[in-house]
């Protein structure tokens, strides 16, 4: 979760990576650099069921002044955030997920040495308890190279499987990053890495 201070700020653990397979013809494992480099992965919030979107929501009524705003404090971190607006007296929406919305190809080493196609997001936060799934869509944005091509074109996108946001109080702890979350750290991707004692 992300409060209202900066210890309050509670990263989605692990964090999300994603591997990209492009095949060519024959069905062999390619990777085109000059194609990866032209796609981004943008993330959204849903219910666990897939039936809204949660990424802005509407705060309680009862929110009043004495709040500090969860987006103020984010700004701070140079991350995505919308901010609030206010819709009618007494009501506002807010950023209900936090951080890094976007993420551009990162050509990498698995843990066995595989070179892969990978998006990572090391800094997504959810500010309300609950239950919920993030969609991943695959963007290819507009080159030189295409002909006619002025917008952003959606290519393909996937949910995750649910997952628990925790209160402050009942958030039980990061867990110990994963060996992939690990070895693409290693290879200067940002990805904050914890329990790394038994590396050594």
């Amino acid at each position: 979760m992300c409060g209202s201070s900066d210890k309050d700020w509670r990263p989605v653990s692990p964090p999300p990576v994603l591997k990209l397979e492009l095949y060519d013809t024959e069905g062999h494992l390619v990777i085109d650099n000059r194609f990866m480099q032209h796609l981004i992965i943008h993330t959204t919030l849903w219910r666990e069921d897939r039936s809204e979107e949660l990424t802005v929501v509407e705060l309680p009524h009862n929110t009043n002044s004495k709040r500090i705003s969860a987006a103020a404090k984010c700004r701070k971190r140079g991350v995505t955030q919308f901010g609030y607006i206010s819709i009618e007296p007494g009501r506002e929406i807010e950023n209900n997920l936090l951080g890094d919305y976007a993420a551009s190809s990162s050509i990498v080493e698995n843990v066995v040495g595989e070179k892969g196609c990978y998006f990572v997001f090391p800094n997504l936060s959810i500010r309300l308890e609950g239950r919920y799934r993030l969609r991943f869509t695959l963007i290819k944005l507009p080159s030189m190279m295409d002909e006619g091509a002025m917008f952003p074109a959606s290519i393909d996108s996937v949910f995750t499987d649910p997952f628990d946001v925790y209160s402050i109080k009942t958030f039980p702890g990061m867990i110990e990053s994963t060996p992939l979350s690990r070895t693409l750290a290693m290879q200067g991707l940002k990805i904050p890495i914890r329990n790394t004692q038994d590396m050594n």
